[in-house]
């Protein structure tokens, strides 16, 4: 088993960005030592309402109620009695034509900090679900809109998507309706081309449970597996390596797959004389007759002497920060990157690439920031969607590194997201 690490291509001139963006995900192969520690715990969702790890909560009550078009759909969970989380979806129905896009507002309540994941399962055939947001922090309200984007081939009828979302370890599931009528049938709604894929791509998320730890503390991490149309993906071998700040691997993970809920975690102790500094948890997953995928996240170790960041969330949206998930030809685009520097203050460059539906490059820019210990930076891109645009879906790709490439700066972080631009 190979688990891929991030490269330090060099990058002289924005333009090679684009060769960079690709290198990070395709060099820096490493063999993996076996692995057998008995204090590696590993927990796969199932589907259903809840499903909890014995290790991160004791007990789970759960109540939700299907309602009309007009209502909310509510998840409440309670978790040891004392703190409650709560998952918001609506409208819980909405009806479109074959080629328009549906959009669903998200809202969760956590009481105390959490991270958040986002995913969807039953997203109708040649369409695709974009999360505004598919990942951040809850503290104590987390946000989000999931556009379901149709084709004009999407066959029409009623389906049952369900949002899904993983909140501090617990998976909770709201479904909600779409009905799509034929695209014959007159409309005013906005058509998009689309085009998706069989499903043969896969993309993986992973995060900790925090991103500070002391020796001899027990770490959790997590995350989900879906295809290129956003729909989870069951049954996935994902491996996990994590190495600390020297490079020596602290833990192997080789025996997780992701449950029905196409989701994956596992808990591990630190040894007790764990140095300080910021480590690394490299993750790849692969499934037979579909494309694998890498990701990473750090965390740090008492403190840390190098640069080290998470990125939170990178969307589209307007200029005041709102999120969008289609646009139209003139309109801008503008692409917020949130980075939260959990490491010592240092001059960070943060790299966003836009690319169209034919993976030819749009936009590519560099912002250069003082990141200082602690603090979290919400940093926007703009650009104007000239002429006539390819309708379609175009991916975004956002990266930070601690320094200009061309002057020995290093990747620290990097994640991915998309939007959709509606045919003139």
């Amino acid at each position: 088993m190979l688990i891929e690490k991030p490269s330090r291509s060099a990058v002289a001139t924005v333009l090679c960005l684009i060769a960079a963006v690709s290198a990070i995900q395709t060099s820096g192969i490493i063999p993996h030592p076996a692995f057998a520690d008995n204090d590696v715990t590993t927990t796969t969702g199932t589907a259903g309402s809840v499903s909890a790890t014995e290790t991160l909560f004791q007990t789970a009550t759960t109540s939700a109620t299907n309602s009309s078009s007009s209502e909310t759909e509510t998840t409440n969970t309670i978790f040891n009695n004392t703190l409650q989380t709560e998952v918001h979806v609506e409208p819980s129905s909405r009806s479109i034509t074959a080629g328009a896009y549906a959009s669903y507002n998200i809202n969760i309540h956590q009481h105390g900090i959490a991270n958040v994941f986002l995913a969807a399962k039953g997203v109708p055939p040649q369409s695709v679900a974009i999360f505004s947001q598919d990942k951040g922090i809850a503290n104590p309200e987390f946000r989000s809109t999931l556009t379901i984007v149709t084709s004009a081939t999407t066959p029409p009828t009623t389906y049952g998507i369900t949002v899904v979302a993983l909140v501090k370890g617990q998976e909770f599931d709201t479904q909600v309706s779409l009905e799509v009528v034929s695209s014959t049938t007159t409309t005013s709604q906005t058509s998009i081309a689309v085009t998706v894929s069989a499903g043969t791509a896969l993309s993986l998320t992973m995060d900790t449970d925090r991103h500070h730890y002391e020796p001899n503390a027990t770490i959790h991490l997590g995350g989900h597996v879906a295809d290129d149309s956003g729909n989870l993906v069951a049954n996935a071998d994902v491996t996990v390596q994590v190495d600390a700040q020297t490079g020596a691997e602290v833990v192997y993970i080789g025996n997780l797959k992701t449950g029905a809920a196409g989701i994956f975690q596992a808990s591990f102790p630190l040894p007790k004389d764990a140095s300080a500094g910021t480590y690394t948890a490299f993750a790849a997953v692969s499934k037979q007759g579909y494309v694998g995928a890498t990701t990473r996240t750090t965390f740090v170790v008492q403190s840390s002497s190098t640069p080290s960041v998470v990125i939170q969330a990178v969307y589209a949206g307007d200029s005041a920060g709102n999120p969008t998930a289609v646009f139209s030809a003139g309109q801008t685009v503008y692409v917020w990157v949130v980075v939260e520097n959990i490491g010592p203050t240092f001059q960070g460059v943060i790299w966003v690439q836009v690319r169209d539906p034919n993976g030819i490059p749009v936009q590519v820019s560099i912002r250069i920031s003082s990141m200082k210990s602690g603090d979290t930076i919400k940093d926007g891109v703009g650009f104007i969607l000239l002429g006539k645009p390819s309708p379609g879906l175009y991916p975004v790709n956002a990266l930070v590194s601690d320094n200009l490439i061309s002057q020995g700066g290093v990747f620290l972080a990097s994640s991915d997201a998309q939007f959709a631009v509606a045919a003139s």
